[in-house]
């Protein structure tokens, strides 16, 4: 008779055989090495040297979904605006979610309206994503670790900054950047939700960069604000900060900003976020 397995086990053997095509035993001998870690079962199977064989087939199977999708003839390799849409649509990806900023990181998109088949490719093969079914899959995985995967999440976020700059430009447009921020931050899939019943953090940020920034956000700028969001909610005292860090002048600015229009000129700060 056949061990018994509790439901996130089962869950876990449907999903490494529906990503690597492998039969039930093979699934669950990986798993169980892998202490029931359906993604690190599944790279533990690949890197074995497990699917191999398919790996072309794989290519050729994603290959042949891009098509589907393209929509204009004489660009072969790259999917546009209307395309892309629909392909979201097919993958029940929510467009104004952050699991289209996710999707978006793992095939490399270019920007928001334009897929490229050699990211789409890549992509997808590096996740095992290699039909629609098994995209499905990854996303609704996605979905359910991405809140308490920092690591993961840091990764969509740093990728989204590609996506909010034109091609030609080095920064991103500042409402662009502050309609990223608002998603990136707040949604129920952010890993850093910058809000704490004391200190509304987005919502001063985003104040102060309307009021007293008002240019675009380079790179730098982008990166160190989800350094500085996350020490925050570990230290709403600001007690990190100080004249001599290599913080950006802007970063620098706000907590200026809330001590004295915030927190009532920066004195018994400590005591005002008890």
């Amino acid at each position: 008779m056949p061990p018994g397995y509790n439901s996130s086990q089962k869950a876990a053997i449907s999903q490494v055989m529906n990503f690597t095509s492998a039969d039930r035993n093979t699934a669950i001998r990986h798993l169980k090495n892998a202490g029931w870690d359906a993604e690190a079962a599944c790279n533990a199977y690949f890197a074995s040297g497990g699917g191999s064989d398919v790996s072309s087939a794989g290519k050729s199977a994603l290959n042949k979904l891009f098509d589907g999708f393209r929509d204009d003839a004489n660009e072969p390799d790259a999917v546009g605006a209307n395309g892309s849409m629909t392909y979201f649509e097919k993958l029940g990806v929510n467009p104004e979610g952050l699991e289209l900023l996710a999707v978006l990181e793992i095939i490399q998109a270019p920007t928001l309206g334009e897929m490229t088949r050699e990211g789409f490719v890549a992509g997808w093969l590096s996740v095992h994503g290699d039909t629609l079914d098994k995209q499905k899959a990854h996303i609704k995985s996605l979905k359910q670790t991405l809140p308490s995967n920092k690591g993961a999440f840091t990764k969509v976020y740093k990728y989204t900054f590609q996506l909010g700059k034109a091609s030609n430009q080095k920064a991103v447009p500042l409402e662009v950047a502050l309609t990223f921020w608002e998603l990136l931050f707040s949604s129920p899939l952010s890993a850093v939700k910058w809000t704490s019943p004391s200190s509304p953090w987005l919502t001063w940020w985003s104040e102060f960069l309307n009021t007293h920034w008002k240019k675009s956000v380079n790179r730098d700028m982008w990166n160190e604000t989800l350094k500085f969001a996350q020490l925050t909610l570990e230290d709403e005292a600001l007690s990190f900060w100080n004249e001599e860090s290599s913080w950006p002048s802007v970063i620098d600015d706000f907590v200026e900003y809330v001590k004295k229009e915030k927190r009532g000129g920066g004195e018994d700060t400590d005591a005002m976020v008890e």
